[in-house]
């Protein structure tokens, strides 16, 4: 049965198989993690991209938030204009624009941002969420609704409730 090389060979041969083939349970595999992707890496995942989200935010908007803090709100209006030409659909610009300009005493305007904003990223009005602007957002609602119900009903421009009207919808927990 052994007596030629050629025998031997497959013999050899036949062996090594059978040991490979015995020991491949125990190697380990090259991507597990692909593989073997769990709720809880997904929402590791979810939460790391959530934190890359706020660094990003934060390093966009530093300066406009720095100039905001500092009552420059006129540069901080320019400096956001040109941020807004690079990223023209960004959220936080819209939530930022809403802020600036609720400070600079220009409510219609800053209800029709912070409307835009909020209809691209609704997390913006959720008590729970890092970027929540939920304070600024209801104390613009609940002044304009006082000022227009104090006014007769003729006199504030329909497009200025619907966006006050939007927010307050969304800030009550309302969908889109």
């Amino acid at each position: 049965m052994t007596h030629d090389n050629l025998d031997r060979s497959l013999w050899i041969a036949f062996f090594l198989i059978v040991v490979a083939a015995l020991a491949l349970p125990f190697l380990p595999l090259g991507n597990t993690a692909a593989t073997n992707a769990t709720p809880s890496s997904r929402a590791n995942d979810q939460k790391l991209l959530r934190e890359a989200r706020l660094l990003i935010i934060q390093k966009r908007y530093e300066s406009v938030e720095s100039l905001m803090k500092s009552q420059q709100n006129q540069q901080a209006l320019l400096k956001l204009e040109e941020i807004v030409r690079s990223y023209p659909s960004d959220p936080h610009a819209f939530i930022l624009k809403g802020e600036l300009l609720a400070s600079m005493g220009a409510p219609t305007e800053a209800a029709a941002s912070f409307a835009q904003g909020v209809k691209l990223e609704g997390a913006y009005v959720d008590k729970n969420s890092p970027t929540s602007r939920r304070e600024s957002i209801s104390h613009l609602v609940e002044s304009e609704l006082a000022k227009s119900k104090s006014l007769s009903s003729g006199t504030s421009p329909q497009t200025r409730l619907n966006d006050i009207r939007y927010l307050q919808s969304r800030l009550a927990g309302g969908c889109e």
